[in-house]
């Protein structure tokens, strides 16, 4: 102790490690430290955070967090894939970071004031310059049309993703190189990340981040033990972090999973460091919910959470829970008042305000004013039409809140059936499609991306859709469903889509074309000579542009003009060209003079 009194003689400096940034870009700050403290990761024992001065004259708090770097390489460079094996080498000394962005352009002024192990005190301020930039800001729930999200500049957002959650074996963060930029280059740009892990069924095993089994970020785990946290998982976080900001896609962050809460999986509950078997705080799961002492761990890896990641426009979302409502004994009345306080205490020391979520489908917790997207999770059998069963399940779970809404989760319930079924993605492809002509705020996010999307490399499904809805600002425009006002031709056929007064965006697809029936694919016949009529637009005429859900490009231009409701088979007469499969449409008003039709 006399060593480490003597070095703390000297008050510790802020050395920043960022010096040329732009606004919403990360500006980082390391402050060393002679020796690790008791624990870095309590705040009640050891806390540095900054208190920044902006060029406006508000100021903003911005917890510090404990840091360990590392380089990584592949130990075992003969192998491909998720053979592959990462290791990560410490380099550096540990010690404490702050890391923040702004909005605002101009001279900012640091100081880092620290409390560790019965000390306190704070560094001389530190002034940072942060130039003028192009980035759009952080997500939020659109003003402008409550089922949709925008950018703090009033730019909109479509989110268009599926599941990363966690990677395969121990590959690490090569995993992640290999899917988000195929991802991202066919027009993806949001992905769903877990900060757990599953375990091994060997309970010998001591489990943790990286042990074999599918792991995500996981920071507080059976090997760290109880208020610790995996700083080489946190690590691999940054790095995937890092990726997302390069390549443009953002990402959602989830903190519990519901399977460690289930006493029926012997090999999970007996080993979650909150059990008091081991001892945690919680004698059965549901206490998790209730104890105080639970409670305020939760609140500590909040905490480090918004210190390491939050300074993110990257970051669209903190996930409280997936599927909350799995676990055994679930008590409404507490997960309720357990999800008012955590996202009241986010809300509170995340100073970026970033908009907080939770799944699967407990409507109190989604009625709650602090969760700001509604997500549930919908799987079916492989025989029902994925197009219906999307639309239908998102009446039922999610459009009643008044808030933007996507499927965190979506697709079949046998993904071994999908690949031997239907290798090309055709159900797939039309959840995208219907989800995201739905007046969801994004794609539904699909699962199977470890067994399905990337073994088969059905990321094209993607870029169709992104080119569609490119320019579109969905937020800009009050949508209704759009409506059809005769028969269909042929009959089968179903129209998906969103009407405003001036414009519409359709989907046309046939369930007949393919389907699962009786464990066999099967396949219909093109259709050359379809029509529907469809409602929604006002009176006048409309140029129609036909795109190819395939290729994602237009295959032909129509002129037409609104039927009066006098007529049968009012509204819009729309005659695609021919098509197997789907086809999609923008309609748009147009200025020309189109005849009627008689």
């Amino acid at each position: 102790m006399l060593a480490l009194a003597l070095v703390m003689a000297v008050v510790p400096e802020a050395v920043v490690l960022t010096p040329e940034v732009k606004q919403y870009e990360r500006f980082e700050l390391e402050m060393a430290w002679p020796e690790r403290p008791s624990n870095p990761f309590d705040p009640n024992v050891a806390a540095v955070q900054g208190e920044i001065v902006m060029p406006s004259g508000r100021r903003m708090t911005v917890p510090g967090f404990w840091y360990q770097g590392y380089t990584r390489a592949v130990e075992n460079p003969e192998a491909v894939g998720v053979e592959r094996v990462e290791k990560l080498t410490a380099v550096g000394r540990a010690g404490w970071r702050v890391r923040f962005s702004s909005a605002e352009a101009g001279r900012h002024r640091v100081t880092l004031k620290w409390k560790v192990d019965g000390r306190q005190g704070e560094t001389a301020p530190v002034v940072v310059e942060i130039g003028q930039g192009r980035r759009a800001g952080f997500l939020k729930a659109s003003p402008r049309n409550q089922w949709y999200l925008e950018h703090e500049s009033g730019r909109g957002f479509f989110a268009i993703g599926e599941n990363l959650c966690m990677y395969e074996k121990r590959e690490g963060t090569y995993y992640f190189d290999r899917t988000l930029g195929k991802l991202a280059a066919n027009g993806g740009n949001y992905v769903r990340l877990w900060q757990e892990y599953y375990v091994p069924q060997d309970t010998s095993i001591v489990a943790g981040a990286g042990d074999g089994h599918f792991t995500g970020f996981a920071l507080e785990t059976q090997a760290t033990g109880l208020g610790r946290y995996d700083l080489e998982s946190a690590w691999r976080l940054d790095h995937v972090a890092a990726e997302c900001e390069r390549l443009d896609v953002y990402y959602q962050l989830a903190f519990e999973m519901t399977v460690w809460w289930q006493s029926r999986q012997k090999h999970r509950w007996p080993r979650n460091p909150y059990n008091a078997a081991n001892g945690g705080p919680c004698v059965k799961p549901e206490d998790y919910f209730t104890n105080p002492k639970a409670r305020e761990l939760v609140k500590r890896r909040l905490r480090y959470s918004v210190a390491r990641w939050g300074w993110s426009m990257h970051l669209a979302a903190w996930e409280l829970w997936n599927e909350v409502d799995n676990n055994e004994n679930f008590d409404p009345g507490a997960n309720e008042a357990w999800h008012r306080e955590m996202a009241g205490y986010l809300k509170s020391i995340d100073p970026w305000r970033h908009l907080i979520t939770t799944s699967w489908r407990d409507a109190r917790m989604f009625a709650l004013p602090e969760i700001g997207i509604v997500q549930a999770h919908s799987y079916w059998g492989a025989e029902y039409d994925a197009a219906t069963y999307t639309l239908q399940d998102t009446d039922h779970l999610m459009r009643p809140y008044g808030k933007p809404f996507f499927f965190g989760e979506q697709g079949v319930e046998d993904p071994g059936a999908a690949v031997k079924l239907d290798p090309e993605g055709r159900h797939f492809h039309d959840t995208i499609w219907a989800s995201a002509l739905s007046g969801a705020a994004g794609t539904g996010l699909y699962w199977w991306w470890h067994n399905y999307v990337e073994p088969l490399n059905l990321y094209h499904h993607y870029k169709p859709l992104a080119e569609f809805l490119k320019g579109e600002d969905l937020a800009a425009r009050k949508w209704a469903r759009v409506g059809t006002s005769r028969p269909n031709r042929p009959v089968t056929l179903d129209v998906y889509g969103l009407a405003a007064a001036d414009r519409m965006l359709v989907w046309i697809k046939d369930p007949l074309a393919f389907r699962i029936d009786g464990g066999k694919a099967v396949k219909g016949p093109r259709q050359d000579a379809a029509s529907v009529n469809v409602t929604g637009l006002a009176d006048g005429a409309y140029e129609i542009e036909w795109w190819d859900t395939m290729r994602g490009e237009v295959v032909r231009r129509d002129q037409a003009r609104v039927k009066r409701s006098d007529h049968f088979g009012y509204g819009l007469e729309m005659k695609p060209p021919g098509f197997w499969g789907d086809i999609a449409a923008r309609v748009v008003r147009s200025n020309t003079n189109v005849k009627d039709e008689k």
